[in-house]
């Protein structure tokens, strides 16, 4: 049984029915994510919803994670078409219902109604950003990855916040900026310019692709340390292939020998489990809009607070020289978009309501599954690391005789499934989320045994 959800002016009339969740456009603009809204919305069961009436506040013991129904309620929050399948958050994710009733309920309030606001204080009126210290914003993302709120700068994604730490760093010419030969090229390009404007160097390793396991790794990166070396720059998990990368212990050798640490988070946000006082980097960049379910246009800077002041800002504002605020003074960057901002803190508000380590336990999941239905074919070559712990919902693999254009296009006539073609030899990058079921999952199996066949 699941819950309808409609809204009469103030009044809120839950009719119970055996149908799809549906959720019909809210009028008030300040709609939050509360226990009650997302139980209900979820479609729990009379006897939870009963618990939750007479005063149950702890949400997490009135949801059954682990039945199939409660995740089929999940896929109900999310406006995706039934009749196709999406497998590709490694670009871009979905919102979640409330997220994108947020964003354009916001969006049509200062359409209708930006006479309201009588410019007082922008850090406590929500009408435009990029003024704004976005405190409550910054302290949801600083619960999130374990750091304190005042070494976050929300930015537009992860280009963003790499550039302002490469362009922020003062090098020498010879300086060594390491990375491997597998970034995107939105980590590289900020360094590159580094090397090509200051004479530092821009120095990449092969790792392997797939990667056994992570003390090779280890060893390869950590081998390619000289004296020379500055700056280590990493995915820590790669884009092309979902590797996850032994990044604590990178971190903690680079450390010792006085190497400035940086992680590219653009797959991890949302995916798995962050703790950046246990990683111990120096700086960390990621994005809200693959895994994490937000807007476009959503990103963070982690910079530790040592580092951070000694980083020149990329776009001067007001606060550019102001360290009261680190995080602030990057955050501060001319008019932004608040409606994508209360949009992200919606996400995250979901994010936090459905229980962090059960969205990553659920994402994994459904990766470990694919991947064990794929090492069955012998027709399959899988480009992900052999190491399952080195592995979430990211699966890269290629079908013998195929292209990834030809396997991503037969996915589409078959299915209307949709994971990403990474080339000729690559294949296809597969992604898993909450969103999507385990009968999806063994559907495309069978889709690739056709196509091996």
């Amino acid at each position: 049984m699941s819950i309808t959800l409609i809204y009469f002016k103030d009044t809120l009339s839950y009719v119970l029915r055996l149908t799809t969740y549906v959720f019909l456009p809210i009028s008030k603009l300040d709609l939050m994510l509360s226990r009650r809204h997302v139980l209900k919305s979820l479609g729990l069961s009379a006897l939870s919803l009963s618990a939750l009436q007479a005063g149950a506040t702890d949400l997490k013991p009135l949801l059954d994670f682990e039945d199939p129904k409660f995740w089929d309620s999940v896929r109900g929050q999310f406006m995706l078409s039934k009749d196709k399948v999406f497998f590709n958050c490694g670009t871009v994710g979905v919102m979640p219902r409330v997220v994108f009733e947020k964003l354009t309920e916001h969006s049509r309030y200062l359409a209708s109604d930006v006479a309201d606001w009588a410019y007082k204080d922008d850090n406590k009126e929500q009408f435009i950003s990029g003024y704004n210290n976005l405190l409550h914003i910054r302290t949801k993302v600083a619960k999130l990855l374990n750091c304190e709120v005042g070494e976050i700068a929300m930015t537009d994604n992860v280009t963003n916040g790499m550039s302002y730490i490469a362009n922020g760093m003062t090098l020498q010419p010879g300086d060594e900026i390491l990375t491997t030969d597998q970034e995107h090229g939105g980590g590289q390009s900020s360094w590159k310019v580094k090397e090509k404007r200051f004479g530092a160097v821009f120095k990449t390793v092969a790792i392997g692709k797939p990667i056994t396991n992570s003390v090779e790794v280890y060893d390869t990166i950590v081998k390619a340390f000289t004296p020379k070396t500055k700056v280590l720059m990493l995915s820590h998990m790669i884009s092309g292939s979902g590797a996850i990368l032994p990044v604590k212990e990178l971190c903690a050798e680079a450390k010792r020998r006085g190497i400035f640490t940086v992680l590219d988070g653009a797959q991890t946000i949302g995916h798995i489990k962050i703790n950046l006082k246990d990683i111990d980097c120096d700086a960390y960049v990621g994005c809200f809009h693959k895994w994490m379910g937000a807007p476009t246009g959503t990103g963070f800077m982690f910079v530790k607070a040592e580092h951070m002041k000694n980083l020149w800002t990329t776009i001067a504002s007001y606060r550019w020289d102001d360290h009261a605020d680190e995080g602030f003074r990057f955050t501060q960057r001319g008019t932004g978009n608040f409606s994508v901002l209360l949009a992200l803190e919606t996400a995250l508000d979901f994010h936090f309501q459905l229980g962090p380590d059960k969205v990553y336990e659920r994402i994994k999941f459904l990766g470990d599954r694919l991947r064990t239905g794929l090492k069955q074919n012998k027709k399959v070559k899988i480009f992900s690391p052999k190491e399952d712990a080195m592995c979430a919902g990211i699966t890269l693999y290629t079908i013998e005789g195929l292209t990834g254009t030809q396997i991503q296009d037969a996915y589409w006539a078959k299915a209307k499934m949709r994971p990403r073609s990474q080339g000729d030899v690559f294949g296809v990058r597969h992604s898993t989320h909450i969103f999507n079921s385990t009968e999806e999952i063994d559907r495309a199996l069978k889709i690739v045994n056709e196509l091996s066949a």
